[in-house]
């Protein structure tokens, strides 16, 4: 999540292109090199969803970061986007946009 963010910032200060990047957390299958299953799955379709410049997590994400020392070191702001429909996906994912707690939000 971290280096999700750092990432977008980074892109932004060099004048590149934007991205947009979207985490999920759960079970993968590593096969000859490459990770497969519903998890890359879903992280794909909130890749998808997220807007250029934008940061945006599952919920399992956001749990599993808020338990880890990591985010007693950090200071990310996670929003509520609230509970979308994926592409290809049969249920709603609860999404929530991160950004660095001390950047500054365009009006």
């Amino acid at each position: 999540v971290v280096a999700a963010v750092e990432m977008v910032a980074e892109l932004a200060t060099a004048e590149l292109p934007p991205a947009h990047v979207g985490l999920h957390a759960g079970p993968v299958v590593f096969q000859e090199g490459d990770y497969y299953g519903q998890t890359v799955n879903v992280a794909s379709r909130i890749g998808d969803y997220a807007r250029p410049g934008e940061v945006l997590v599952s919920r399992a994400v956001r749990d599993a970061f808020v338990e880890s020392t990591v985010s007693r070191a950090t200071s990310l702001e996670f929003t509520e986007v609230g509970p979308v429909e994926l592409k290809g996906l049969a249920s709603l994912v609860e999404l929530l946009a991160v950004r660095a707690a001390d950047s500054v939000v365009d009006p």
